[in-house]
């Protein structure tokens, strides 16, 4: 799908996690689920925290002071709900695994054609153009609601 400039990293960064998401999936003997419960720790502090960090700091806040409101408390939510999985995960819990495989890709479903699609229809041209834009924190502190940090 194409995106906007300010969109194309975090939508090319799910790429990967889709493909986490099917190797968990496929996973049934216990050396493919031993090597995810040693790799899926890592790959979340590497990856996919890094990545929900970015959509915390730049693109929620612009959304939440679009009226989007729902959307950033839904994706706050999963951020969430996949930050307590992955902790699970890395404290040995096997039984998170699927769970987690299950919970990542919905997310990046719901992201990809819902959450990027009303980012493009809500926020300005000039966030949605600038190339990198979404990597860097905004500078308007107004636009920092207590969103990225709420729990509703």
């Amino acid at each position: 799908m194409k995106r906007r400039a300010a969109l194309i990293e975090l939508s090319r960064e799910h790429h990967g996690a889709l493909v986490l998401t099917q190797r968990i999936a496929k996973a049934h003997d216990t050396a493919a689920v031993a090597h995810l419960m040693d790799s899926v720790p890592a790959i979340f502090r590497s990856e996919l925290e890094p990545h929900f960090r970015i959509e915390e700091a730049s693109l929620l806040p612009r959304l939440a002071a679009a009226g989007e409101v729902e959307q950033v408390r839904r994706t706050l939510a999963e951020h969430r709900e996949l930050r307590d999985l992955a902790a699970k995960i890395a404290a040995g819990d096997r039984s998170r695994l699927k769970p987690f495989g299950a919970a990542l890709n919905a997310h990046i479903r719901f992201e990809e054609r819902e959450l990027f699609a009303t980012a493009e229809s809500v926020l300005p041209a000039a966030f949605l153009d600038h190339s990198g834009q979404t990597c860097d924190p905004d500078p308007d502190p107004t636009l920092h609601e207590p969103w990225c940090h709420e729990n509703p």
